[in-house]
């Protein structure tokens, strides 16, 4: 079981799994342009303005699809209209939760579980433990578990990650249809049922379905009030529109719900990729798969200080990184299988993730001294006048372009009070540009290490607020 778990992808299609070795000699050729590009931005020069134009095109190309998802994200945009299914007519489903020192949070989660509006004969729930976990297991032990409820305990080995423990539970699910909710998740009771029904109206192509996330803890400070209004833009705004555009999306880590046939089909999660999420929505998209979203929300929790959140995000960036690698191992074949306009959008997302916080730094203060010291606002000559467009426009619409995808999700998921924290985005964006480089030297000295994230620990909950108000 354990060596399926691992093994399965690698064993498939060495190119697709980020367990295959990268060299250090490709570690190099990768981190030769950053350092380059650091190196120019003081000396100038020819190189300098090299990097500048394919900074331009490529910032470019990325503003364009979010301003093109944000258009997108104003229709109806989630998955076709459902078919109501009676009880007797819905699928089995399988709920698989991975659970890594939670004993704090897992009675809330089997709560939340428990409460799905789903017939109890035909749903599963699997809670995955890692072998030695003996917290998490004694609390599980402590609960009455509803008869649909397993506890499965991946055995023994490495890596110890969550898309390791997600493949133990995928070769035992029955269901037909498979979601996975991380530990401190509380779903729309209805989600379940919604998601059924949508996929019976759809095509066989359909292998997933994105529900909403939002940030539950967001009156805990200002670093979960900016991580609110950064999932709203995301999976209210920016993964709908992109949905509408028939563009890959990047999964996230929770809420998607699966045709088990088609996840089977990939062979499952990467458990080599502390990203699974992200690789997973790729590799669909590479089988000919599509994904949608779905309008029913769960809430999470959020890093409220400041160290678990830039572990938290150095864990996204280095996977990102492997994801980056992995699809870009073969060029030819990632183009003959997503097209031109799929692969644009693919390395677009990636690469604004991680090119764009690893050297926003460096662009930004050669546009500050441009500006100050510099012809920006005096160019020399028609050339020098061109550029300064350029580069004024480029800034101009890639702050616009975040703005815009922000004050979106903010109105959508109705974050208020949470907007007037707008002004910290620069600080937000400087410790995303930290987590980066962090993120970096993890992947060169430790690319498969998983950085866990303490749940429960949040002190307010919108969650809760909305319900009370409602008198439930």
């Amino acid at each position: 079981m354990a060596r399926a778990a691992v093994d399965e992808l690698r064993r498939y299609d060495p190119a697709l799994s980020a367990a295959t070795p990268i060299s250090p000699s490709c570690k190099i050729a990768m981190l030769s342009p950053l350092l380059l590009c650091v190196a120019a931005a003081f000396t100038g020069g020819a190189v300098w303005l090299a990097i500048c134009a394919v900074a331009s095109i490529v910032s470019a190309i990325v503003i364009g699809f979010r301003f093109r998802a944000a258009t997108a994200s104003f229709r109806n945009v989630d998955s076709n209209e459902p078919i109501c299914l009676s009880d007797a007519n819905l699928p089995h489903y399988t709920v698989i939760a991975p659970l890594y020192r939670e004993s704090e949070v897992v009675g809330k989660l089997v709560k939340a579980l428990a409460a799905l509006d789903y017939p109890a004969a035909k749903i599963e729930v699997k809670l995955v433990i890692e072998d030695g976990d003996m917290q998490t297991r004694a609390a599980i032990e402590a609960l009455e578990l509803p008869q649909r409820f397993e506890t499965v305990v991946a055995p023994a080995g490495g890596p110890q990650t969550k898309p390791r423990a997600l493949n133990v539970a995928l070769a035992r699910a029955r269901g037909s249809l498979i979601v996975v909710f991380d530990a401190e998740d509380s779903p729309e009771p209805g989600q379940l049922r919604l998601a059924a029904e949508h996929f019976a109206a759809a095509n066989a192509r359909l292998a997933c379905l994105q529900a909403r996330l939002a940030i539950d803890n967001t009156g805990d400070g200002w670093l979960t009030a900016l991580f609110g209004i950064e999932y709203a833009a995301l999976f209210d705004v920016l993964n709908p529109g992109l949905a509408a555009i028939g563009a890959p999306i990047l999964l996230g880590g929770t809420s998607n719900h699966f045709r088990t046939s088609a996840l089977r089909r990939v062979c499952g999660w990467d458990a080599w990729n502390v990203t699974e999420d992200a690789d997973l929505g790729l590799r669909l998209a590479r089988f000919g798969y599509t994904v949608e979203t779905i309008a029913s929300t769960t809430h999470e929790e959020a890093p409220a200080r400041l160290g678990p959140w830039l572990l938290q995000r150095r864990r996204w960036v280095k996977g990102w990184i492997q994801t980056l690698i992995v699809h870009g191992r073969t060029p030819a074949r990632l183009l003959r299988e997503l097209g031109l306009s799929g692969a644009i959008a693919a390395f677009s997302l990636l690469l604004s993730g991680i090119a764009g916080p690893l050297l926003a730094p460096v662009f930004v203060i050669a546009l500050a001294h441009d500006a100050i010291w510099g012809d920006l606002f005096a160019p020399a000559n028609l050339l020098d006048a061109i550029w300064s467009m350029v580069w004024a426009g480029l800034a101009v619409a890639g702050l616009g372009s975040i703005l815009l995808m922000a004050a979106l999700g903010a109105r959508r998921r109705h974050l208020r009070t949470e907007a007037r924290y707008l002004v910290a985005l620069p600080v937000y964006y400087a410790l995303i540009t930290i987590a980066a480089w962090g993120a970096l030297w993890d992947f060169w000295r430790r690319p498969f290490a998983w950085s866990k994230t303490e749940h429960g620990l949040a002190k307010t909950s919108r969650r809760r607020g909305i319900v009370e108000s409602a008198g439930l």
